[in-house]
């Protein structure tokens, strides 16, 4: 079946949501294998606002190593949201809908054999505790570097370090046709390192490292582009509120290219 099959009769199974909003689930168009696991990628966060970084994270997660089947954007919810921008330039507020409405925008750029992870950047990786990601939980956790390098999380020899509660790392070289013909497996630009749960039960935890060895974007720091932004546009909450998703992308176009 397809995911968006899927997901809008699991959302009305478990009276989640409503007809109303049966009808939003969108751009899913993945199709369920029933003789393989299929992966479905969860990419949490404020997206307040959305920029580079979130976009190289999402594309990365479109990798045929990673070969997810789609990719669920989740933004945070207003009251996390609030919480979390109290101290640094409240003021610039997207409310959830909006969020939602931009990264829309910017798109239009079998039970038990359906496999959630999270997707993250590596600067919201804890290695104490990989799975520990509000506000749900998932059992697999896939980080990439493609926005952002944290040169602690690897060891002297390239290999990412060993998170808590995960066994050693494996080195994944599957064959992708000609975009890697001629390539040694020591000269590929990107590599997935895949690890699993130490000690536990089904669903066993699994965690993939997507290490891009060409050099990431600029660090980005949603904190500085709010201020940016309330500086140059004269941006709070209540303006932000009366743009449309088209003019919003306009003010946002430089952060996002």
């Amino acid at each position: 079946m397809s995911l968006k099959h899927y997901l809008r009769m699991a959302y009305k199974e478990a009276r989640l949501t409503s007809e109303a909003d049966l009808s939003t689930v969108q751009h899913l168009d993945g199709i369920l294998q029933s003789d393989h696991e299929n992966l479905v990628l969860v990419y949490g966060g404020s997206f307040n606002p959305p920029h580079r970084g979130h976009l190289d994270v999402l594309l990365s997660g479109l990798r045929p190593e990673v070969a997810a089947i789609a990719i669920v954007i989740l933004p945070s919810e207003d009251y996390h949201l609030r919480h979390k921008v109290a101290n640094s330039h409240p003021d610039f507020f997207l409310q959830q809908k909006r969020r939602v409405d931009i990264l829309s925008a910017i798109s239009s750029i079998l039970k038990d054999k359906l496999a959630f992870s999270h997707l993250i950047g590596p600067d919201k990786l804890s290695l104490r505790d990989p799975l520990a990601i509000f506000p749900y939980e998932l059992p697999r956790l896939l980080v990439t570097n493609k926005a952002r390098h944290v040169a602690a999380q690897f060891l002297p020899g390239g290999k990412p370090v060993i998170w808590d509660g995960f066994g050693d790392r494996s080195r994944c070289s599957p064959d992708y046709g000609n975009e890697y013909e001629g390539r040694e497996s020591g000269q590929a630009e990107i590599v997935l390192w895949t690890c699993t749960g130490v000690g536990d039960s089904i669903p066993v935890k699994r965690g993939y490292y997507l290490q891009f060895t060409k050099a990431v974007s600029a660090d980005i720091k949603s904190t500085d582009l709010r201020g940016a932004l309330i500086q140059s546009h004269l941006l709070d909450e209540a303006s932000l509120d009366k743009l449309s998703a088209k003019d919003l992308l306009v003010i946002l176009a430089p952060i996002l290219m």
